[in-house]
């Protein structure tokens, strides 16, 4: 293949660094343009990408800049206004997680890709880590019979540092909470398995972050259309550092555990006539120095977008799957807010739920 896509990227913090390393080392792919609204991280993704042009704003660089596709890796509150302006100019996006913090904005978005024939990509690594894949395909295969209970854990550690490095981290309008920020890859892990939630009822604290806006913990009980029950318990709250990050899925003939601390490891597996196998090795988890994140498949999340763009394959993750989730994290808060079980989909006042309304 020797096509090549050109892309541009706005926002160049810590995780558009990895969105850039593989980038370059694709050879399907080239930056050709890079924004951000502080000149020295601008300037040195720049370098970083053979002193590309680089902007501070993105809508001058929307302009002059010939691309097939954008990177959005900005805070999470500004993805749905970036997304939906790069669509409309005609640039395929592919979206850092969570692709918005309400369903009203996500809906925005969809509405978007669809007026203009372009693409919207979600960027949702984890379904490609390995035990992950292995799990998600002996469920397809019903080698685990009927799945009756999933439990995610998300016991990770978030010390105040990391929310003074950024000074968006923590906020209800740009961050949205540990839910959004820390523990939507898990929720889209469990909602990818379990099929669709029917509804939610959740609790939320802050437990030793009182200088943040939103919640450090959670726990959130849903119930799938096929009648299974889900249990997702997730903080950031863990003394000084991560625990574990894990899905356990349990089946009529069968009970698998993906675990360690960023769901790299099989921890357990009893599948009735279907051996444990053999493992590629998971790629590290995303490491920034003071914290970890979840593991760094950005490689192959761009590969898939160079395969749907030049060879028409499948998209991982599109965007009516990332709305999945954000659907299911909008009714959470509202559950916690209201201490009330919310049911879906949702409609009315609850559709329009932002965390900035006076509900």
């Amino acid at each position: 293949m020797d096509k090549q896509l050109k892309v541009g990227i706005i926002g160049c913090g810590k995780i558009a660094k990895k969105h850039i390393k593989f980038l370059e080392e694709n050879p399907n792919t080239k930056v050709i343009a890079v924004c951000d609204n502080k000149e020295e991280r601008a300037k040195n993704a720049s370098i970083a990408t053979g002193n590309v042009p680089y902007y501070l704003n993105y809508n001058e660089m929307l302009q002059k800049e010939d691309m097939d596709i954008v990177h959005i890796c900005s805070p999470s509150g500004l993805h749905p206004s970036m997304s939906i302006d790069c669509l409309k100019s005609g640039f395929h996006v592919l979206c850092e997680k969570p692709m918005a913090l309400n369903l009203r904005d996500a809906d925005k978005m969809i509405e978007a890709e669809r007026e203009s024939g372009k693409k919207l990509f979600i960027v949702k690594q984890n379904r490609f880590n390995p035990p992950i894949m292995v799990l998600k395909d002996v469920i397809y295969k019903r080698f685990i019979g009927d799945v009756h209970t999933i439990i995610s854990q998300v016991l990770w550690n978030r010390r105040q540092d990391y929310y003074d490095e950024e000074p968006w981290r923590g906020t209800l309008s740009l961050d949205g909470g540990a839910l959004y920020t820390q523990s939507c890859h898990f929720l889209d892990l469990m909602i990818w398995i379990g099929g669709r939630v029917k509804s939610v009822y959740a609790k939320m604290n802050n437990f030793t972050h009182p200088n943040i806006e939103t919640e450090d913990t959670g726990t959130l009980i849903l119930t799938f259309e096929s009648g299974a029950k889900g249990i997702l318990n997730y903080t950031t709250s863990v003394f000084e550092k991560n625990c574990e990050g894990s899905i356990t899925v349990l089946g009529t003939k069968g009970t698998i555990k993906v675990g360690g601390e960023y769901l790299n490891e099989l921890e357990h597996w009893h599948v009735e006539g279907y051996p444990c196998p053999k493992l590629p090795e998971s790629a590290p988890a995303n490491d920034y120095g003071s914290y970890k994140g979840s593991m760094s498949n950005h490689d192959k999340v761009i590969q898939n977008v160079v395969d749907v763009l030049f060879n028409n394959a499948t998209i991982t993750t599109s965007s009516l799957q990332g709305r999945k989730s954000i659907e299911v994290m909008q009714a959470a808060h509202i559950s916690a807010r209201t201490n009330k079980e919310i049911f879906l989909p949702l409609g009315g006042e609850e559709y329009n739920f932002s965390f900035e309304s006076k509900k």
